[in-house]
This record gives structure tokens, sequence and C-alpha cells, in this order.
């Protein structure tokens, strides 16, 4: 008996450790159609929390803060202040200020290499299909690939299944059991859509926020599986929708980055011209002055 306890203990403290499921529990087989009708009462449950049509109605949003990278071994890199601007779904605006020299993973992309040799600003810009980015040596157009990681970011982000792709054409969604995630009793929800996405939803059982979301990729030429997960703590209020203020990401388990957020506007009539070449155009002439109104 004491072998047969300890060895449940040791699945359970590798599982929470590692952010997998804990195999589901006695009683939580159920036929496909009870799968999906359990999976679509429990993100009803998750839109509620987020602030039900305050949350489905948010257009856009205006963010500050603080990213922190992560070295290979999870060393701290530094740290870098943003601004973070969104016209929903696909329109999106990040202003990086930092002093001295410093390498930004690019935390809602998923790359690295985004750099700032000598202090200063950096402004990347994406508008669907076209990205732009301003630095010291000026405006230049975004390369394909992080256009396309931006869009991909788009489709496979947590908030826009929540609010809109769950009832697009193609999109299947089922419970996927209960499990520990960080302490906390949790339940999962998976989602594919028409282009094979595999997405997974970690759902506080109590508050039914989100407490955890992760894509899965496999890379076509070597077959090889990479998870990118984002862990979300610290909800508050803002204008009726919950937001998380400390988000991190992990690649493969291992962290890369941590965001830290100090405000959030939700609906503040952002103008369209923000998320255009012609913009940055004109603060490359004008000179770069943060939230604060500092040059």
């Amino acid at each position: 008996m004491l072998r047969v306890t300890l060895g449940l203990a040791l699945l359970l403290f590798f599982a929470v450790a590692h952010g997998s499921p804990v195999p589901a529990q006695p009683g939580q087989e159920m036929m496909p159609e009870q799968s999906v009708a359990k999976a679509k009462q429990v993100v009803q449950q998750v839109v509620n929390a987020l602030g039900g049509t305050a949350f489905l109605y948010v257009h856009d949003t205006d963010c500050d803060g603080r990213v922190a990278q992560f070295g290979h071994n999870e060393e701290l890199m530094g740290f870098t202040e943003f601004r973070d601007l969104w016209i929903l779904p696909d329109k999106n605006r990040t202003e990086y200020i930092a002093k001295g020299q410093n390498t930004i993973t690019a935390f809602l992309m998923g790359a690295d290499g985004l750099g700032i040799t000598h202090g200063g600003a950096m402004i990347t810009v994406y508008n669907g299909n076209e990205g732009w980015q301003l630095d010291k040596s000026g405006v230049s157009d975004q390369p394909e690939d992080l256009i396309k990681n931006f869009n991909e970011e788009v489709k496979s982000g947590m908030n826009n299944m929540l609010r809109t792709r769950m009832n697009e054409a193609g999109v299947e969604v089922r419970y996927a059991g209960t499990d520990l995630i960080d302490l906390r009793e949790a339940e999962w929800i998976e989602f594919t859509d028409r282009e094979h996405r595999e997405l997974r939803l970690g759902v506080d059982k109590t508050s039914h926020l989100p407490l955890r979301w992760v894509v899965a990729t496999r890379d076509p030429d070597t077959r090889v599986r990479t998870e990118i997960s984002t862990s979300y703590t610290k909800y508050v209020s803002v204008d009726g929708v919950k937001m998380p203020m400390s988000i991190i990401r992990a690649r493969n388990d291992q962290k890369i980055s941590q965001t830290f957020l100090s405000e959030c506007k939700y609906n503040s009539s952002l103008e369209a011209q923000l998320f255009t070449r012609a913009s940055l155009e004109e603060v490359k002439k004008k000179g770069y002055k943060d939230p604060k109104g500092t040059k």
C-alpha cells in the first residue's frame, strides 16, 4: 500500500511540475456528443467569468507593461518596457522602450532576435498580411516569416478562439478531463480546426478563468513536435473584463518570457492610422515620445 501511495504521489508531482494532464478520473469517459456538450458548457463558463458580453465585444486594447526575457537555461536576460495596441483581430502596434543594449523576445509572436542596440525605442506594426518596423535605422518592411508568425498567433490565440473562431466551420471542441495546473484543480478543453491546429485550454474549476493555453505544432520536415504554452495569473477587472496581469510563455516547458501588465484600457477608439507604415514614417520625422510624453 505504501509503494502504491508513493507511486501515485510521484505521478501527480511530475504531472504538475511539467504541466501535462493527469489521466482522467474514473467516470469521465464520455461519448463524443457528451464530450462536445460538456466542453461547450465549460467554454461558456469561461466567457462568463471573463466578462460575458463585455469580453465578447472588446474592439481594441491599449496596454502598458514590461516583458522579461529568459535565456536557454531560464536565466533572466533583462526587462523591456512596452506599450501594446490592438484593433482586433489582426492590427497590432507594439512600442518597445529599452535602456542600453537589448535583444527583444517578440513575446506576441514567439520569435527571437528583434534588437535595440544602444537603447531607445523600436516599434513593430502588423496589419493583416502587412508589417513594418521602426528602429534607429529607419522604417523597414517586416520579414515574411515574422508576418507569417504574427498571423499564426492571431489564428491560434486563446482570446480570438473564445470570441469568434469557435463559431467557424471546421472548428471542433471536446472535453479532455480534469488535471492539476499550478496546484489548482482544473479542466482541459481541446480545440481543432480545419488547418489541424491542436489547441488546449486549461480552466480553473472554481473560478472558471483560464490558467493555461497550449498551442502544439509539428515541423513539416523533421516532424518534431513543439508546444508553446501561455500561463495566466493575477486577474483584475478592467471595464468589466477580467484580464491577467502576469503572463508566462514557455516553449516545451522552458520559460522564454514573462509579461507584467501595469495598465490596460478597452475600447478606447484607437485610430486605424496607428497601424500603417505612414504612422511610423511620421514618428521617424518627429521623434518618438513614450506614453508619458518623454522623448
